[in-house]
């Protein structure tokens, strides 16, 4: 007997013990009465001789039941106590029954096709969707991917965070072809000329900068310097810069208009060519690409650019925490996170298509695990059995079958009875 194992948890033992029981004591009661019946045919028979095919039954019936009896009490224990040849079949040969029944399950149980099957039927991708389509479950990823964030945030190292920031969008931007892609922003903008924008939106906030009074009177001051030959005296000069600088604001509101009315106006024309000319040289000037570039790499290894890196994974990180915070009232739930989750389960419950690519994506990954672990598990189940107590490993097997071999006791008591009866029958006849 081996040392005491891990016992699985039992379930419904008292029901399955009941119901053994009652077909122990069936089969015993119809072995019994088997043996009163032909007992009392014996006694009888010389009075009375078709007794003698009652006797015949009953007594092929008892040998039926006595031979199941032992076969079935042989394959958990020795009958009697006895130590006979092959009996206590199942402790003798607990072993090999392991070995085999890991073996069973690994070929059967856990092969690719079968598993594949299951996964099929099962449907991962709608049953998901189903799960996450209930508040509670919803609430629960909420507080889980939460915990997690706040954790990640603040246990990360700045240091490390900040480097490793610096260093992916330094490498992204020295890469990136910045030529190429202004070139295609401006092509964009120029289709149905919708660069003017640019233009009116240029000329408007100049007209309005040159509107401020402060502006106003620095440029009078700048003109009144410029203007040596006009006398000092009485404010001439500032009154001429003032008279200047408001026959330029007319002209500058003249041409304003004129260019906002006017779509062909030879200001725009001018800024089509200054356009198209930019987004060549962007995209097809070597050496003003190679400026870019330059300009680029200077850029990237700037002091100032690492301090600016830093700042920004300061600011994104207090940022993340700040939406991550927990409501008043609503513990475990968050601003931003239960918005973006409603929102995901939302969409991921009404696409078919998306729960179908799940459950390809796992078949697809599901054959190389099954088959690394595979044999790893068959093992494993063999082990467990293997370190079950023998009298537990009995019991349970007993306690799950022994039942049904309980009726093949009763069917041998029947059919020993039936076979006994014709060989008599037959014996007679042909006497």
């Amino acid at each position: 007997m081996t040392a005491a194992g891990p016992t699985p948890k039992r379930s419904n033992d008292s029901l399955k013990r009941a119901r053994l029981r009652t077909a122990r004591l069936s089969a015993f009661a119809l072995l019994a009465g088997a043996g009163a019946l032909y007992t009392t045919a014996r006694y009888f028979q010389p009075g009375h001789p078709w007794l003698g095919f009652v006797a015949a039954f009953s007594g092929a019936a008892m040998i039926g039941a006595l031979a199941d009896w032992f076969a079935v009490v042989a394959l958990f224990r020795h009958p009697f106590g006895l130590p006979l040849p092959h009996t206590a079949i199942i402790a003798a040969n607990k072993e090999r029954i392991a070995d085999s029944l890991g073996e069973f399950i690994q070929s059967r149980f856990l092969s690719t096709d079968k598993i594949l099957e299951g996964i099929h039927t099962f449907g991962p991708g709608r049953r998901i969707a189903k799960w996450c389509l209930r508040e509670e479950n919803i609430e629960r990823i909420q507080i889980y991917l939460g915990r997690i964030a706040r954790r990640l945030l603040t246990t990360i190292d700045p240091r490390q965070a900040r480097a490793f920031l610096a260093d992916a969008l330094a490498s992204s931007f020295a890469t990136l072809d910045t030529g190429a892609l202004a070139g295609r922003i401006l092509d964009t903008l120029a289709e149905d000329r919708r660069h003017q924008w640019l233009l009116d939106e240029a000329l408007t906030q100049l007209y309005q900068f040159l509107q401020h009074d402060d502006v106003r009177q620095e440029l009078v001051h700048a003109i009144a310097r410029q203007m040596d030959f006009v006398p000092s005296a009485l404010n001439l000069d500032e009154r001429v810069g003032r008279a200047i600088l408001q026959r330029l604001y007319d002209a500058l509101q003249t041409v304003l208009q004129a260019v906002r009315e006017d779509h062909d106006h030879v200001l725009r024309r001018r800024f089509d060519e200054a356009v198209t000319d930019i987004s060549n040289k962007l995209k097809n000037d070597a050496p003003f690409r190679a400026r870019i570039q330059t300009m680029q790499t200077e850029l990237v290894h700037n002091p100032e650019m690492e301090i600016a890196f830093a700042a920004l994974w300061d600011g994104l990180q207090g940022w993340l925490l700040g939406q991550l915070e927990e409501r008043p009232g609503q513990a475990g739930t968050t601003r931003t996170l239960a918005v973006v989750i409603r929102e995901l389960v939302a969409s991921f419950a009404d696409r078919p298509p998306l729960h179908a690519w799940i459950e390809t994506q796992i078949a697809s990954y599901a054959p190389p695990l099954i088959e690394r672990y595979r044999r790893t598990l068959g093992l494993f189940i063999a082990a467990q059995v293997k370190a079950w107590d023998d009298t537990f490993l009995i019991d349970q097997i007993e306690l799950n079958i022994g039942r049904d071999l309980q009726f093949i006791r009763i069917n041998g008591t029947l059919v020993g009875g039936i076979v006994g009866l014709i060989l008599y029958t037959v014996t007679r006849l042909v006497r």
